[in-house]
């Protein structure tokens, strides 16, 4: 086989793998974060255990463009006698930062908040053993205005 030859094709298998290569990273996921990831996260809940009990779950879904936005989750850990909030974006809104909110409003006690400009979850987490809880969760629309959310205005929880 002569050297031209062989040095083209060694160029060819280069190329190709290198087109393959940059379809294959384009085509991964934007770096998706987990319920569970954000239960044991210190910016998360930071329940090094991983327990949790969900309490509830609720949708936020921007209606204008049809596609879900995330998902408020509320959590219970006995062994820190702790809730969280959670609000982790899903489908196409992970990975693209927007403003995104938890609060955890605690009945006699200081409420608790985390809000930013984030790509994959706020969390907010606090002692509430012996008090009633009440939350909300928000994501800032990726695709024009407004904000979507969930607050539940009565309090709950409340053993």
């Amino acid at each position: 086989m002569p050297r031209t030859y062989r040095r083209t094709l060694v160029h060819i298998g280069v190329a190709l793998g290198l087109a393959l290569a940059s379809v294959t990273y384009a085509a991964a996921p934007a770096s998706a974060h987990t319920l569970g990831q954000a239960v044991v996260s210190e910016r998360g809940c930071g329940w090094p255990n991983g327990a949790y009990t969900e309490l509830t779950r609720e949708d936020l879904w921007d209606d204008r463009n049809n596609m879900p936005l995330g998902e408020v989750y509320v959590l219970w850990n006995g062994t820190y006698q702790e809730n969280c909030v959670v609000t982790l974006r899903v489908g196409r809104a992970d990975g693209i930062a927007s403003y995104t909110e938890a609060v955890l409003e605690r009945q006699g006690m200081a409420t608790v908040r985390d809000e930013g400009n984030y790509a994959h979850y706020a969390a907010a987490s606090g002692y509430a053993a012996g008090t009633c809880i009440r939350w909300t969760g928000s994501i800032g629309l990726i695709y024009g205005g407004g904000i979507r959310g969930t607050t539940t205005t009565v309090w709950r929880y409340c053993d």
